[in-house]
């Protein structure tokens, strides 16, 4: 018998019709994609999910970009919180309609059940009517297959993201990161960079080095959508019935502008080590006197902190940032309760120009003041 004559199947470009991103969560979260939440254990990154969940099945407010969710129903696989009490008190707790969730428990052959499998059961999803599907975590549902392995990683996760388009749900994935540091946030998702690669979106969730109890949402990628800022949030409790406590996510209104490598560097001990070290060197710098922002970052460099923690640590410290006059160069300070002499809290040659002005230091102010003094520019 003759075998078939394999062929190409081509689309010419000038016959497609362009169509917009279809997303579940604006700007942040599409649908017919897979998106990661990773972040080191107990910081939040389940209740982030179930605070999505609750949104989507409610039809309720995006935090933050205050746009209504598209109402749909949800999927959640979950390998490490009980259904009865964790999941659906939180999702209780969270406002969600219950009524819109369903859980994978197994899958049931005959008389007989196993636990689902990402790798083998795929096809078990395509019946469903989910708009939204929760894996937490992945790396519970691959099957067997080694997360460090390229190739096996993108076996893997070639499927699902076919599914996900083809169902026009968007997946959201739960993973971890390794203890890794001074690597780009990219790096720092445990597994194999395939896992990074396949994903459209992907966000770290972190601990606030300023307040443990507060936490940070921050991007780290979205090929399909310009950066929007990150969130932060709380966990409170909450008694969703009688007898039945829980927590929750309490998102702030406002969006945050720490980056992602900023936030991830307050994770291990090596890391918080270094932000330490930092406010011990800002601590020793100004106290005398308050000092010109390129001079800060100056000593920095020769001191061998990064310029990251650095302004991590002047924001720990409640340092401020003032400008002498109109042309004049940032300088910072100590806060009053910080310095040795009241007196230092109003040095005289400090302008009355500070951030109650609409007047904020950025990077680039701290560069262009390099560049004058490289040049000699005073003007």
């Amino acid at each position: 018998m003759t075998a078939p004559i394999s062929v190409l199947e081509l689309v010419r470009l000038s016959e497609v019709k362009p169509e917009p991103i279809n997303w579940l969560w604006p700007g942040r979260i599409p649908k017919g994609k897979i998106t990661l939440i990773a972040g080191h254990p107990g910081l939040g990154k389940s209740q982030v999910t179930v605070s999505i969940a609750a949104i989507v099945s409610s039809g309720g407010i995006w935090p933050v970009d205050e746009m209504p969710a598209d109402v749909g129903n949800v999927l959640i696989l979950s390998a490490e919180d009980g259904i009865a009490d964790t999941i659906k008190p939180r999702l209780l707790a969270a406002g969600a309609d219950t009524n819109r969730i369903e859980a994978i428990e197994a899958v049931r052959i005959g008389d007989q059940s196993r636990p689902f499998s990402l790798k083998r059961d795929l096809e078990l999803l395509r019946d469903t009517k989910a708009s939204l599907l929760i894996v937490d975590p992945l790396t519970a549902y691959l099957g067997g297959i080694d997360s460090h392995k390229n190739a096996d990683v993108r076996a893997f996760m070639a499927p699902l993201s076919e599914l996900a388009q083809k169902m026009e749900m968007a997946v959201v994935c739960v993973s971890h990161l390794n203890k890794s540091s001074g690597n780009e946030a990219v790096l720092r998702i445990s597994g194999s960079m395939a896992f990074v690669a396949a994903v459209r979106a992907a966000y770290a969730v972190t601990a606030d080095p300023a307040d443990q109890s507060r936490r940070f949402f921050v991007p780290i990628k979205n090929n399909l959508a310009l950066d929007q800022g990150g969130l932060a949030f709380r966990i409170k409790s909450h008694e969703p019935e009688p007898g039945v406590m829980t927590s929750a996510v309490d998102w702030e209104p406002e969006a945050i502008s720490i980056s992602v490598d900023e936030a991830l560097e307050s994770l291990n001990p090596e890391e918080r080590g270094a932000l330490d070290d930092a406010k011990e060197f800002l601590e020793e710098l100004l106290t005398d006197s308050p000092v010109p922002g390129a001079t800060v970052r100056e000593a920095a460099t020769k001191a061998g902190h990064t310029w990251a923690t650095v302004r991590r640590a002047k924001t720990a410290l409640g340092i401020s940032s003032e400008k002498q006059g109109m042309k004049g160069p940032w300088v910072w300070q100590l806060p009053a309760k910080v310095l040795t002499d009241p007196e230092d809290a109003h040095p005289s040659e400090v302008s009355a120009f500070g951030e109650n002005e609409h007047l904020r230091e950025t990077d680039d102010d701290v560069q262009v003041t390099e560049a004058k003094t490289v040049r000699g520019d005073h003007g």
